[in-house]
C-alpha cells in the first residue's frame, strides 16, 4: 500500500460529522447528534496524527489500516441500525462518501475490501429496519459503490504506480525506496534487529549503451533486476534509483556478516552470461553497504553513506562491495579534499600540460620517439609533482578523464609535428590500471586517434607489469584488440613485477621498458647489470624491442649500446619538455652530424 496524501484522508472524513448533524437537523433524533460528536471526534484524532504527528501514513499500513477501517465501520454500523429511519429514507448512501477517501488514498484493492464490508452493512440495514435488499436505491447505491472502485480506485492506483515505481523495470523508485526506509526507521523494534542499505551500480553500463544501443542496455536492466529479485528473500526491498543504480533494503539485520551474504548472492546471480539477441553480457557491479545505526540513523544518511561505499567499491578496482567507511576529518583530509577540488576544477578546464622527454635509438643516435609525461602547472601553488596529484586521481577516479585528456593531447601534437616537418615520431602514453580495465578503451583509443588525423602506429601504450598480469586473459585480449587497431604496446617497468614468462610470451606486445632502479646500478651492482643484460636477451628471444629508462651517465648508455638495447631515455638526452622546448631540441639535435648529449635541456 503506498500512501499520497494522507491529510486529504483525514480532512475527507470531516464529511460524516457534517451529514450527521444535517440528519440530526432533519430527523430530530438526539442519536444523530451523538454519532456526529463520535465522529467529529475520531475526525479529529485523524487530522491530529495527520498534521500534527504526521504518522498518519504510518497508520495506515497493517495493523494500524485495519483499526482505522474498524472504527469506520463500527460508526456506519451504528448509523444504520440505532436511529429510527422512516420508510422512505434509504441511508445506503452514506458509504459513497466513505469509498473513495480509501479508493484515492489506498487504490482499487483497498476500496474492494471497503465495498465488500459495505455490502454487509447493507445486509445489516435491510434486515434490522425491515427493507428489501433488492430495492431499487439500494441498487443504485451498490452500482455507485462499483463506479467509484473502478473509476477512483484505478486512477489512483496508476497514479501510484508513475509516482512509486520505475516504469522499465517495475520496481520501487527511489521516492518509494525512502518511504519504506523510513517508516522501518519510525519502528521501534528495529533498534534490537537493525537493517542494511545496500546501493550497487553495474559497471561499464555506459559502454552497453553506447556500442548496443539504448534497447539492448534496457533489457540488459530488465534481465539484471529480475535476476536479483529472484535471488533475494522477499522482505528484501529491490529499487531502481535511477539510471544503472539499484538499491536494498534488508531488514533484520544484526550483524555485518548477513549483509554480506546479500552482497554474495547478488554477485553469484550475475555471474552467468546474458543473452540479448546476438549479444553476450558478462554483467559485473560495484556494490556500498551502510547498516543502521552504525552508518547512520536517518533516511537521508543511510541512503548517502550506502552511495558513498559504493562509489568506494568502484574506486577499488569495482566488481567488489564496501562498507562505508566514516571519513578522518584530519587536517591532511581536508587538504586532500581541498586538492581534489582543484584538481577536478584543471580537468574541467583543461589545464593540464604534457612534457616529452625524447626517447633515442641507440644505432643511429636519433630521437624516434617521446613520452608524453603529464604536469599540473596550478595558478597558485606553481608546479604540483605528478607524485601528489596521480595518487589521488587514481584513488577518486579522475585518472580516467586525466589520461584522455593526456592521450588526446599528445595525439594532436604528434600529427602537428609530422604537418610542421619534423622528423616522424611515435609517442608513447601510460595507461593507468583504471584505464586499462576500461571495456571501452579501444573505441576511445579509435575515436581520439580519428579526431588527431593520427596513424596507430605512431602511438604506442605503456602498461606496467603488475597491471598486464591483473586478470592476465582478459588482459590478452585486450592488447589484441588494441594490437589490431595498429598501436604498439610496451610493457612499463619491466623487472619490478612478478610476470610469467609462460604469460610474457603470451601477451601481443612490441616493447620491454627496463625499470631506471636497475639502469642506476648497472656500473655499481653486477647483479644489476647481469639482470639488465638477461633481459635484453629474452627480449630478442621473444623478438621483442628494449627501452632503457633514467640513463644519466655516459657510461650507462655505452653499457647499453654494447649489449644492444635498442633504445634509451633519460637527463642524458633531455628532461620532459613543454613542446616548444622540445621543438627546438628536435632542431639542434637535427642540424649537428652526432646527438648532443644534454645533462640541461
Amino acid at each position: 500500500m503506498n500512501q499520497k496524501n494522507a491529510n486529504v484522508f483525514a480532512i475527507g472524513h470531516s464529511i460524516f460529522p457534517a451529514v450527521l448533524l444535517l440528519l440530526f437537523v432533519s430527523h430530530k433524533q438526539f442519536i444523530f447528534l451523538a454519532l456526529a460528536a463520535l465522529s467529529l471526534s475520531y475526525t479529529a484524532f485523524l487530522v491530529h496524527r495527520a498534521y500534527s504527528v504526521g504518522d498518519l501514513s504510518q497508520l495506515l499500513r497493517m495493523p494500524g489500516l485495519a483499526a482505522i477501517v474498524f472504527f469506520d465501520m463500527a460508526i456506519v454500523t451504528m448509523v444504520y441500525i440505532l436511529p429510527k429511519w422512516p420508510p422512505d429514507a434509504n441511508p445506503t448512501w452514506l458509504l459513497l462518501f466513505l469509498l473513495p477517501l480509501y479508493a484515492s488514498e489506498l487504490g482499487k484493492r483497498t476500496a474492494v475490501v471497503i465495498c465488500a464490508l459495505g455490502i454487509g452493512e447493507i445486509v445489516l440495514f435491510t434486515a434490522v429496519q425491515g427493507r428489501s435488499f433488492f430495492a431499487l436505491d439500494t441498487v443504485m447505491g451498490l452500482m455507485g459503490m462499483v463506479v467509484l472502485i473502478w473509476l477512483v480506485g484505478r486512477t489512483s492506483d496508476n497514479l501510484v504506480r508513475m509516482a512509486y515505481y520505475d516504469s522499465l523495470t517495475e520496481l520501487p523508485n527511489r521516492e518509494m525506496f525512502k518511504e519504506r526506509l523510513t517508516a522501518y526507521l519510525n519502528k521501534k523494534s528495529l533498534r534490537q534487529r537493525g537493517l542494511a542499505v545496500i546501493f550497487l551500480d553495474l559497471d561499464g553500463f555506459k559502454h552497453v549503451n553506447d556500442t548496443m544501443g539504448h534497447e539492448t542496455g534496457d533489457s540488459l536492466l530488465q534481465t539484471v533486476a529480475q535476476r536479483i529479485r529472484t535471488a533475494i528473500s522477499k522482505d528484501v526491498t529491490l529499487a531502481r534509483m535511477g539510471g544503472d543504480e539499484f538499491a536494498l533494503l534488508v531488514p533484520n539485520i544484526s550483524k555485518s556478516d548477513e549483509s554480506t551474504q546479500v552482497c554474495n548472492l547478488i554477485f553469484q546471480c550475475l555471474q552467468e552470461a546474458i543473452f540479448l539477441g546476438p549479444h553476450e553480457i558478462y554483467a559485473t557491479t560495484s556494490i556500498g553497504v551502510a547498516l543502521y545505526p552504525n552508518h547512520g540513523s536517518t533516511s537521508e544518511n543511510l541512503m548517502k553513506n550506502a552511495e558513498v561505499a559504493m562509489y568506494r567499491a568502484k574506486q577499488q578496482g569495482r566488481n567488489n562491495f564496501q562498507y562505508y567507511m566514516a571519513p578522518e576529518k584530519t587536517e591532511a583530509q581536508l587538504e586532500r579534499f581541498a586538492m581534489e577540488a582543484m584538481l577536478r576544477k584543471a580537468l574541467e578546464k583543461d589545464e593540464l600540460l604534457v612534457y616529452y622527454q625524447p626517447r633515442i635509438h641507440t644505432k643511429s643516435e636519433r630521437v624516434v620517439c617521446v613520452e608524453a609525461l603529464v604536469r599540473w602547472k596550478h595558478p597558485s601553488l606553481g608546479i604540483v609533482p605528478p607524485a601528489e596529484f596521480i595518487p589521488l586521481a587514481e584513488e577518486t577516479g579522475l585518472i580516467v578523464q586525466l589520461g584522455e585528456q593526456v592521450l588526446r593531447k599528445a595525439c594532436n601534437q604528434i600529427k602537428k609535428w609530422q604537418n610542421e616537418g619534423l622528423p616522424e615520431l611515435s609517442v608513447s602514453v601510460n595507461l593507468s590500471p583504471h584505464q586499462f580495465r576500461q571495456q571501452n578503451l579501444p573505441a576511445v583509443i579509435a575515436r581520439i586517434l580519428r579526431q588527431a588525423g593520427l596513424r596507430p602506429q605512431y602511438l604506442e601504450l605503456e602498461i606496467t607489469e603488475s597491471v598486464a598480469m591483473q586478470n592476465v586473459n582478459r588482459n590478452i585480449l585486450m592488447m589484441r584488440e588494441l594490437k589490431e587497431m595498429g598501436v604498439k604496446i610496451s610493457i612499463d617497468d619491466f623487472g619490478t613485477g612478478y610476470s610469467s614468462l609462460s604469460y610474457l610470451k603470451k601477451f601481443p606486445i612490441d616493447v620491454l621498458k627496463v625499470d631506471r632502479s636497475f639502469i642506476s646500478g648497472i656500473h655499481e651492482d653486477p647483479d644489476h647489470a647481469a639482470i639488465v643484460n638477461a633481459i635484453i636477451v629474452l627480449a630478442k628471444t621473444l623478438k621483442l624491442k628494449v627501452t632503457a629508462e633514467g640513463v644519466e651517465t655516459e657510461e650507462q648508455y655505452i653499457f647499453l649500446r654494447q649489449h644492444h638495447c635498442d633504445e634509451a631515455q633519460g637527463y642524458l638526452f633531455g628532461k620532459p619538455m613543454p613542446p616548444d622546448t622540445f621543438e627546438e631540441w628536435v632542431r639542434l639535435n637535427t642540424t649537428d652530424k652526432d646527438l648532443m648529449l644534454s645533462h640541461e635541456t
